[in-house]
């Protein structure tokens, strides 16, 4: 196609998109010097561009994308020679606003899964990147999509005419769904207290900027001074900042906080929000984002929203709605919920929003099953993911059962030589695990990584175990880990997950593995479901992940390579060790998390002295602080998940919690309140030990 024809294409293409709401995409296919000579024709502006590239095109500079985001532009430029990260070019597209282009440079189609491969972690699996291929099946098909290369316009789509609607499509702001949310807020505020909000949508509907709606609204109205919003990164709720500055200009911003006379909106990470530093609200945006332990913890704040992508490039909400909901139902049940379904940025029916759900899987949702029949467990080969039904399938139960599944883990699913188990019943995929091969590395490897020198990517738990040690056998020799496993909502606590972790076992022991391991953030009900599958916790991280919060476990299981002892030695020093980190390491570990992860270690031995000493405090001869030395000993003895209340003791035994923060935190009436749980809570413990002990 012609410089001047591609031009006027160009131009009447943005004319109709503007006129429809509409975003439209064209690859640019070709060697880079052609493809970017093409882009002069684009009208490419500085400030409203935004470009993913190694180097500055068109005289506009390249942008790191997951820092963009809340920002808005007319133009997306991806040169896919140089940006690789399929997680990146969708939280671009996602910047975009109706009437805009999404332009991919790229090699020629028929080169381009294979060039795309070379660079991905799974290059040495397969030849050509099966993802890409995919996706690139779909163009063709696809309205709104365009494929440009030397030989023009290859695809039969014809250019959208004007009118297409009858009227202009007008961004109406805000949305009646917005008006919605922010009342919803308003009322999380003046109504009673202790009855959350819970605002779910679909990525560009604007719920950042609900938020920011709500702010103005409440500081206008002096219904709240302190205001306290929350996210994986300040970044991500930019947009809700920048909502609050439109519409209350006089204000001021200093950093993550912003001032308006004596009102305040501060940005906190998660952790550092405190029930006691009484915020009038608190606002969690990108809730999916966070573990349940952390989400758990915020609900003591008595007026809170959270706010969660359901379907989007960071993550998906559904495991959000499935894991977090049941607590909420127990702890707050008269929560409420509230969806945002209109686009702000551009039409409903925008067709490059379409061809990214599709390609991407973005919506991908499981099967749902009434009843769970015989369930039949089997290894997925290529070919099975290869077909859409399967693959959607696969895909959506790792987004409904996982925070922070990604583009990114489809293209690894189909590009790498993973171990996919699926287990199915009656048509359906209830189940799916997926396994990774761990170790095999070369002696300087090795040698790198017991000294810390290393951290080969790829081998998680391996290279850890090597480290810690000191014993190369674990990064030498082979393993399994265990990178995923999901069960469909309704099929869980049915042995549905014990079925795969069978068939794991199985093959990781065909194939000569010494070890099956896991890594996984720390909660609750993870740590309960492996312990049940008989797996060993050896290691607990030390630094909390950036995003989610939270501490990662590993958990081993010998696969009968005489390991069983060494394993053992591992849980052991862990349990000695814990204790003693509690308070300088793992401070932010989780009350339920910790007492959980304690029950795994069985029951140890309390001595005569220790438990006289508990019982003659229970009958109110000692005061706490003459028995605390026993009564934490103690409390390391027992199953704590067998114990009503536990929690209230591992606050102040192990994280020697002050009482007032203890009262505070389980509603109860200053230090004697509390020491009269804490006596039954040992009378429970020793009643135990009696038990176990004869």
């Amino acid at each position: 196609m012609k410089i001047a024809k591609l031009q006027q294409f160009v131009e009447q293409l943005r004319e109709v998109a503007q006129h429809n709401g509409h975003r439209y995409l064209i690859f640019l296919s070709g060697e880079p010097n052609w493809a970017e000579e093409q882009l002069t024709c684009f009208a490419l502006g500085e400030t409203e561009t935004l470009l993913l590239a190694a180097h500055p095109l068109c005289g506009v500079k390249p942008k790191i994308a997951k820092q963009q985001l809340g920002r808005e532009f007319s133009s997306v430029v991806i040169d896919a020679n140089s940006a690789q990260s399929v997680d990146d070019w969708l939280a671009a597209a996602g910047t975009l606003l109706a009437g805009g282009l999404l332009v991919i440079l790229c090699p020629d189609f028929g080169r381009w899964p294979q060039i795309f491969q070379r660079h991905s972690a799974a290059a040495k699996d397969y030849p050509e990147s099966q993802f890409l291929a995919r996706i690139l099946t779909m163009v063709g098909d696809s309205a709104g999509v365009y494929h440009l290369s030397r030989q023009g316009l290859l695809d039969s789509q014809s250019l959208p005419q004007l009118p297409g609607k009858s009227q202009q499509w007008l961004s109406q702001l805000p949305t009646f769904d917005q008006q919605s949310a922010v009342d919803a807020i308003i009322r999380v505020v003046t109504g009673r207290a202790k009855r959350p909000l819970v605002i779910r949508s679909d990525r560009g509907r604007g719920k950042s900027s609900s938020l920011g709606i709500a702010v103005a609204e409440l500081f206008q109205g002096g219904l709240c001074r302190r205001i306290a919003i929350t996210a994986p990164r300040a970044e991500a709720v930019e947009a809700a900042f920048r909502r609050v500055q439109t519409l209350m200009p006089a204000g001021e911003r200093h950093g993550d906080a912003y001032y308006f006379n004596d009102c305040e909106l501060q940005f906190l990470p998660a952790f550092a929000l405190k029930p006691t530093d009484n915020w009038d609200l608190v606002l969690v945006d990108e809730a999916a984002t966070l573990p349940v332990s952390v989400l758990s913890e915020l609900l003591q704040h008595p007026r809170i929203v959270f706010s969660t992508t359901v379907h989007g490039y960071e993550g998906s909400g559904r495991g959000f709605d499935i894991r977090f909901k049941d607590i909420l139902h127990r702890e707050r049940p008269q929560w409420r919920r509230i969806e945002l379904r209109e686009p702000v940025r551009w039409a409903s029916d925008d067709p490059l929003e379409q061809f990214l759900n599709n390609a991407f899987l973005l919506d991908a949702e499981p099967k749902k099953t009434s009843s769970l029949n015989h369930v039949s467990v089997r290894v997925l080969h290529q070919t099975d993911l290869e077909q859409q039904g399967v693959l959607s399938q696969v895909f959506g139960l790792l987004v409904q059962a996982h925070y922070q599944t990604t583009p990114s883990d489809l293209q690894y699913l189909m590009d790498s030589r993973c171990q996919v188990i699926a287990a199915e019943s009656d048509g359906c995929i209830v189940g799916v695990c997926q396994l990774l091969a761990e170790g095999g590395l070369d002696e300087a490897t090795t040698n790198a990584v017991i000294a810390g020198e290393r951290r080969p990517k790829g081998h998680l738990v391996a290279q850890r175990l090597a480290h810690i040690s000191g014993n190369a056998n674990y990064a030498r020799g082979h393993s399994y880990r265990v990178n995923r496993i999901a069960v469909a909502a309704e099929c869980r606590r049915q042995g549905v997950g014990r079925l795969m972790l069978g068939m794991a076992e199985e093959c990781a022991r065909h194939k000569g593995a010494s070890y099956l391991s896991s890594s996984f953030a720390v909660s609750a009900d993870v740590i309960l479901f492996w312990r049940r599958q008989e797996f060993l916790p050896v290691w607990l991280g030390s630094r909390r992940d950036s995003a989610s919060g939270a501490y990662s476990l590993l958990v081993v299981k010998s696969l009968g390579d005489g390991l069983d002892t060494d394993f053992n030695l591992m849980q052991q020093r862990l349990r000695s060790d814990l204790p003693l980190s509690l308070r300088s390491v793992h401070r932010n570990l989780s009350t339920d998390s910790l007492a959980t992860l304690l029950s795994c270690f069985g029951p140890g031995t309390l001595s005569l002295f220790d438990s006289n000493t508990v019982r003659r405090y229970c009958r109110r001869e000692l005061v706490f602080e003459q028995a605390v030395a026993s009564a934490t000993r103690l409390s390391l003895c027992v199953d704590l998940c067998a114990v009503t209340y536990s929690a209230l003791a591992v606050d102040l035994l192990l994280f020697a919690l002050d009482w007032a923060s203890v009262s505070l935190k389980y509603q109860l009436a200053g230090r004697a309140a509390v020491e009269q749980e804490l006596r039954k809570v040992f009378e429970q413990m020793l009643t135990i030990v009696e038990v176990e002990q004869k």
